[in-house]
């Protein structure tokens, strides 16, 4: 084997590892590995960077503005509650869900869609006495199995697409991707109407576990005449330096003061709350001048007010926060809220939580001060899961404007009257024109991360593409000869689909690319044939929680287990490789 081979093997197997192990976020491990591409001389600059500049990577850029656009105006929810309505009919109420929000999919980015629902059908199902658990992990399927009716539907998709037409062939019209997508689409309902939703827990949301189970965990601690703490500030007496036990609020004159900041000074008669580790809290009953109290009617009833201030949030993949102890975020001063409880893997945490490392996906339970909302209800930092005031977050003057552009932008680039570039940049000119949305709003919107990515990953296939791996593997494969259609089919669709589970969409479809390209040419097969099977493989992750963001996004508020996604997932996987693998060789073969 060559330098380059072998260069570009290595790169390939650590990166692999890293994102398997997240040892850094996706995109900047891919970006390393294309970084060790360029400096070791596999690429020049300019094939390195064609990913940057792939008019697929820019259209995905574009449509996410719009997609968050619609998202501001607050329509989608209104008519998804309207939707659902109050039946309790378990395969109606799914249904309802995956029918609109499936649509809603096809059109826009399914990572929005999901984090603006996810919200809005965890209350409902409080409100109806139905778990969000029996709903979540519908409401991730029907996003993702949407994003494969079109071409637009989900950024594998168009990276797809991008890359077969930097290999010089025309890649996909809007539709082609709906021969298979609806016939998916219906499968998938059904299965989740008459058998998903039976092997769906049922689960208790962490705002209801956290409230059924305080009592254990949090204490009130009395400041008397006699403490020598009076006058002086929560910092200056070390309460933020506590082992395993943090101060969340501070009661005074049946008032809560949340959260309680550092800089707050304590009073005569200050009930202080405190939450962690229970024998630790119980030490501070050995300080002069503070007793342990049980609350009282009166003084419960403040406590109580808190309910309102708690928020349920799941970190996101590009958030700040990934791969660092909470002890060590600043949390507090930087977002004024507090962390009570925490969820990962579908275990609660609420004692030594400054300890907990913060990985995507993680959930957590925020005591927060009044604009916590209006400053953070649009972060990337996270997702919020509680209910949001749509009155504080969505711009509904504005959906007249909003979503005639969406369907503007859809039509152009379905009757194929300006392409899908071109069609979304006359949607952002009229959106901005019309201060639909404002330029900070516009920057907010575009998920750099998921863009480097896609770009990276682009560069990474003609990395590939150039040390030979393709032909290499292909002859580890013994393919010398032509093998069975089908069969190729199948493996191609499995392998794509394992790399999906293990890392993520978009680095499995960029991996395999240059690979299924090689044999189509090799064997003289229609390349759009096996681009089509290993988007929709890349697309259609439902066995685990990490090889789709939208999977990632619910797992915490549904507190599901890996198994959970398994049980449900993998019967699902296997139905909709047998309908894609039948269906496009029937087409493209």
């Amino acid at each position: 084997m060559s330098f380059i081979t072998i260069t570009v093997s290595v790169v390939l197997i650590l990166m692999f590892i890293s994102l398997i192990k997240e040892w850094y976020s996706p995109e900047v491990t891919v970006f390393l590995a294309l970084s060790i591409f360029i400096l070791s001389g596999v690429l020049p600059l300019n094939e390195a960077f064609e990913g940057f500049s792939n008019p697929a990577v820019h259209t995905i850029a574009l449509l996410m503005v719009i997609a968050y656009a619609a998202q501001k105006s607050g329509v989608v929810p209104k008519v998804l509650t309207k939707i659902l309505g109050k039946n309790k009919r378990i395969s109606i109420v799914l249904m309802k869900i995956m029918l609109p929000v499936s649509f809603l999919s096809a059109f826009m980015n399914n990572t929005p869609i999901v984090a603006m629902l996810t919200p809005i059908i965890h209350k409902w199902g409080i409100q109806h006495k139905i778990s969000p658990s029996k709903l979540l992990i519908p409401l991730s399927y029907a996003a993702i199995i949407g994003g494969t009716v079109t071409l637009i539907g989900t950024s594998t998709n168009l990276l797809v697409h991008g890359l077969l037409q930097q290999v010089g062939h025309q890649g996909f019209s809007m539709f082609q991707f709906t021969l298979i997508g609806i016939p998916l689409f219906v499968v998938t309902l059904l299965y989740m109407m008459l058998y998903g939703h039976k092997q769906l827990p049922n689960n208790k949301d962490l705002i209801e576990a956290y409230q059924s189970k305080s009592n254990e965990y949090t204490i009130e601690v009395k400041v008397t005449s006699e403490s020598t703490w009076i006058g002086k500030t929560v910092k200056k007496v070390n309460l933020r330096a506590l082992h395993d036990i943090f101060l969340i609020q501070i009661i005074r004159n049946n008032n809560a003061i949340t959260p309680a900041s550092s800089y707050e000074v304590i009073q005569a008669n200050d009930v202080l709350i405190f939450s962690g580790n229970i024998d630790s809290i119980m030490n501070l009953n050995n300080i002069k001048g503070l007793k342990l109290t049980a609350p009282n009617e009166d003084l419960n009833s403040a406590y109580k007010r808190y309910d309102n201030n708690l928020v349920e949030v799941v970190i996101s993949h590009s958030s700040p926060l990934v791969n660092k102890k909470i002890k060590d975020t600043n949390f507090r001063a930087q977002y004024n809220s507090v962390i009570v409880a925490a969820r990962k893997k579908n275990q609660q945490i609420s004692s030594g939580i400054g300890n907990i490392t913060i990985k995507p996906g993680d959930t957590l339970l925020l005591l927060t001060g009044k604009d916590f909302m209006k400053s953070w209800a649009n972060s990337r930092h996270f997702y919020l899961v509680s209910d949001v005031n749509a009155s504080e977050s969505s711009r509904p003057e504005k959906a007249k404007i909003i979503i005639p552009t969406l369907f503007g932008v859809i039509i152009l680039a379905s009757l194929q009257i300006l392409p899908i570039l071109k069609a979304a940049l006359i949607g952002i000119i009229v959106l901005v024109v019309t201060k639909s949305i404002t330029t900070s709003e516009v920057k907010r919107a575009i998920d750099w991360g998921i863009l480097i990515l896609i770009s990276s990953a682009i560069g990474i296939a003609k990395a590939v593409e150039e040390a030979g791996l393709p032909m290499l593997i292909t002859n580890l494969l013994n393919f010398e000869k032509p093998v069975n259609l089908l069969i190729l089919c199948f493996v191609f669709y499995f392998l794509t689909l394992i790399l999906t589970e293990m890392i993520s969409n978009i680095a499995a479809a960029a991996l395999m690319f240059p690979i299924v390209f090689s044999i189509a040419t090799q064997f003289g097969y229609n390349p759009e044939l096996f681009a089509i099977i290993i988007a929709i493989a890349a697309s259609c992750s439902f066995i685990t929680p990490i090889g789709y963001q939208t999977n990632l996004l619910v797992f915490g508020p549904g507190g599901y287990k890996f198994t959970d996604f398994f049980k449900v997932g993998f019967p699902l996987s296997i139905l909709c490789m047998l309908i894609t693998v039948f269906l496009a060789v029937f087409i493209w073969g």
